[in-house]
């Protein structure tokens, strides 16, 4: 059967997708995945077939740059919706799938399929945070309200726009995001989602989607990790916050010393010679085959973002995790919430931390066991949710009974 695949322009959101589509087009299903010409390589590694957006297409270092007010991302995509909604509608009458499946922002994607009546299935790569109650704090709040009011104003002008282009049906919902459809595949555990009565039977919990042989790998050095008994730590702060060179030179004063092997991937465009004098204790790449390191990993200190939360809790590495922005912080406060985390620099502005609560922060995850056994917990929810293969079982579940979307 063919099935449409739409997605934004982030790596967080493309990434839990690949195994998933791997595995229908082993079924025998036919996949078209649209997204920007810097996720073709990857989605065309699937077996799917890439098709780009439409220029101008939605700008990747836009969206980056948006990502941390929440509000300035609602109105980037209301305007993407906007322009690319006209094109979508007649693609999908052209085309005739018999499943669309969108991103939870991917608000073209919703908006399109509700519009044709469509049989459809919502990809959330987040947790589902429609709801959700006591994970924002007093200056969490402040922040929004700081960044929101000045662009409420055009937020408001182009969901007006939208319905008096499309109709009062362009929102099917009293809400924007999360874009969700009678279908909902999740990418996390029931267990490690935060409680909301917003969730329902519609959703299925299907855990990380893990398969290394659907991400990109890298050349490694893995003899060097051979060495000795030492623990290892792994530092990654992901692919749009890793400009963050401050950062990793503090490491390097830090721990440069320490009986410890530290694992940095520095980020594709970080310049590794403008960082200095590297410590004999430090590997520093600009990628690390992620999925084929944290096996071996005793800590990962990480940006906070879903992919990366997911995947160090699936391996049972527990975490010190230092947001860049709220998404990330609400991440980290969920893994600390279970036990399998510290967040460090979680009041506005975000990322902001001291040598000091590095180091003590480092130490207690090392020393306490409570932290890895709550990793691992977690980590085993994850694996009986069943992964790609079954988000693969529920969307063949869809298809064998398609109904219009509501």
């Amino acid at each position: 059967m063919k099935i449409i695949f739409l997605n934004v322009p982030g790596h967080g959101h493309v990434n839990p997708t690949l195994a998933v589509t791997a595995e229908l087009i082993r079924r025998g299903h036919q996949i078209i995945y649209y997204n920007t010409a810097d996720f073709a390589t990857k989605i065309a590694q699937t077996g799917a077939e890439f098709r780009p957006y439409p220029n101008p297409q939605p700008d990747t270092e836009e969206l980056n740059r948006r990502a941390s007010n929440l509000v300035n991302v609602t109105t980037w995509l209301l305007e993407q919706s906007q322009r690319l909604l006209p094109w979508l509608l007649a693609e999908l009458k052209r085309e005739q799938p018999d499943l669309v499946i969108f991103d939870s922002i991917c608000l073209w994607g919703m908006q399109a399929a509700s519009l044709l009546k469509l049989p459809a299935v919502s990809s959330i790569s987040t947790f589902v945070q429609e709801g959700v109650r006591g994970m924002m704090t007093f200056w969490d709040g402040v922040a929004i309200v700081r960044q929101a009011v000045p662009k409420l104003p055009e937020l408001f002008q182009r969901r007006r726009q939208l319905t008096r282009q499309f109709g009062p049906d362009i929102f099917p919902y009293s809400h924007i995001f999360p874009c969700i459809s009678d279908t909902n595949i999740v990418y996390t555990s029931r267990e490690f989602q935060p409680e909301t009565d917003f969730v329902d039977d519609t959703f299925h919990f299907v855990g990380p989607s893990i398969n290394t042989e659907s991400r990109e790998t890298a050349v490694f050095p893995w003899q060097l990790l051979a060495k000795d008994n030492r623990p290892l730590i792994y530092i990654s702060l992901g692919t749009v916050y890793h400009n963050k060179n401050e950062f990793y030179k503090m490491a390097f004063q830090q721990f440069g010393t320490y009986p410890i092997q530290f694992i940095l991937s520095a980020g594709r465009t970080t310049d590794i010679d403008a960082l200095g004098p590297i410590p004999d204790n430090f590997i520093v790449q600009n990628f690390v085959p992620q999925l084929e390191l944290l096996p071996r990993i005793d800590a990962f200190i990480t940006h906070g973002g879903m992919n990366s939360v997911n995947e160090g809790l699936y391996f049972g590495v527990p975490l010190i995790v230092i947001p860049q922005q709220m998404e990330q912080t609400l991440n980290g406060r969920q893994a600390a919430r279970h036990g399998a985390a510290i967040v460090l620099g979680d009041r506005p502005p975000y990322g902001r931390t001291t040598p000091k609560a590095l180091h003590n922060a480092l130490q207690t995850v090392l020393t306490t066991p409570s932290y890895r056994q709550n990793a691992e917990r977690i980590g085993n929810s994850f694996k009986k949710s069943g992964g790609y293969q079954a988000a693969a079982d529920v969307i063949t579940a869809v298809l064998a009974h398609p109904t219009p979307q509501t």
